[in-house]
């Protein structure tokens, strides 16, 4: 067998072998016995980073960001018959989203292929799932269009939501902003001061204090306290899907904001919010955000304000943005975030694939919101392949949607 090799993000070249290896800038090649590899259109490897072994996604990842590791090896048949060269250096997200129109996903040896020399340090907001924030515009237009002529091919596309009509009127108390939270002593206080420096009274803020050991629920009591508004709902044991559902179910507000213990609200963020609901009929409202320290300070990135988002693209990129906001005739209509499914993670990204199926979503175009980068938060924690195989089956079970959507529109017409 004979392999080519082909740098990473560069256009196809022209055949002379039987394979094609790609390979990342700054990782070498150590598995040694490459005729024995199978016949197959895809095949991928584990890796090696600083002395340990990483693992990479067995699973279908839709986006063009899936964990393949530093070297993936392409049957040169597959790709001609498939017409990559066409795709020019976005070839292999449209080759893998060929492949998964077979219903296949790549092969993955069990022994390291490679060794990656270089990784991004945490810190980077852009880096892993998020790198499409740094996209030039002409390079998120191609992916775009990849991506909408694959949902098109497995007819998941929509061309606009189902526009189910909002009959609910603006009532009181306007607002509820829903905040869980398990020992994040350091940062509520923050969060909840936030509101109260707003200039829009109308709220109600529902912490819901997930079995704290620290000194959390009382920092909250201390609040509510002095200002009736601010509500602790102990829980415990609960996932985090159940702590949002359980302050939906005791708030009372017309729209419904979350707000996570270690983030925090712009000044303006709730008038802002009830202005733009009560002018648009949206379901969701979503607005930009700016990413600060772990002391609150601002970090040296540009604005996160997904102008990327689309009934459609959504499928591809990670979120929406923030601050979110819904109304709450909108969220009993979908059954409120899913607990069975995405009990702690993913489940706002799945909510808001739902909504964007039934109902008008807005942007709000102006940062309401602060999201604060550390170390300890949730999403750090946990494990990269998690959290895309989680995201993909929030979109995998969007696609089963809106077939059955895009079904029922067809069988209404005849």
């Amino acid at each position: 067998m004979r392999f080519q090799l082909l740098e990473s993000g560069k256009p196809l070249i022209q055949r002379s072998g039987d394979f094609l290896l790609v390979y990342e800038p700054g990782s070498s090649i150590i598995f040694q016995n490459l005729r024995e590899i199978p016949k197959y259109p895809i095949i991928v490897g584990k890796y090696i980073y600083e002395g340990q072994i990483f693992d990479v996604a067995k699973f279908q990842d839709f986006t063009e960001r899936a964990e393949l590791g530093p070297v993936r090896i392409y049957d040169w048949d597959f790709l001609e018959e498939i017409g990559a060269e066409r795709y020019e250096k976005f070839w292999e997200y449209y080759a893998r989203l060929e492949l998964y129109l077979r219903g296949k996903t790549q092969l993955v040896l069990e022994k390291p292929i490679s060794e990656r020399m270089n990784i991004e340090n945490f810190g980077n907001l852009y880096t892993e799932a998020f790198k499409y924030l740094t996209y030039d515009p002409s390079d998120e237009i191609a992916l775009e269009k990849i991506f909408k002529d694959f949902l098109i091919k497995i007819d998941a596309f929509l061309e606009k939501p189902l526009n189910f009509p909002l009959r609910e009127t603006p009532h009181k108390p306007y607002i509820s902003v829903i905040i869980p939270v398990r020992n994040r002593e350091k940062f509520i206080g923050k969060a909840i001061e936030s509101l109260l420096e707003n200039d829009f009274e109308d709220w109600e803020c529902i912490v819901v204090d997930n079995a704290s050991d620290d000194n959390t629920p009382n920092i909250v009591e201390k609040f509510s306290r002095s200002d009736k508004r601010i509500k602790l709902v102990r829980v415990k044991n609960k996932s985090l899907s159940a702590c949002l559902n359980e302050g939906i179910r005791r708030s009372r507000g017309w729209i419904v904001c979350q707000l996570d213990s270690d983030d925090f609200y712009s000044k303006d963020a709730l008038r802002t919010v009830f202005e733009y609901h009560r002018e648009y009929p949206v379901a969701l409202a979503i607005s930009y955000y700016d990413v600060v320290d772990e002391e609150g300070k601002p970090l040296n990135f540009p604005t996160v304000k997904h102008l990327e988002f689309s009934i459609n693209n959504i499928l591809r990129v990670e979120g929406a943005g923030a601050l979110r906001s819904y109304k709450r005739e909108a969220l009993e209509k979908v059954g409120g975030f899913d607990e069975e499914n995405f009990p702690d993670f993913g489940e706002d990204y799945d909510l808001v694939l739902k909504l964007t199926e039934i109902f008008q979503v807005g942007r709000i175009h102006k940062v309401l919101y602060y999201y604060r980068r550390h170390p300890q938060s949730t999403d750090a924690q946990r494990p990269l392949l998690y959290k895309k195989f989680i995201k993909n089956s929030a979109r995998k079970s969007a696609f089963l949607r809106r077939r059955m959507i895009n079904f029922s529109k067809r069988s209404a017409l005849k």
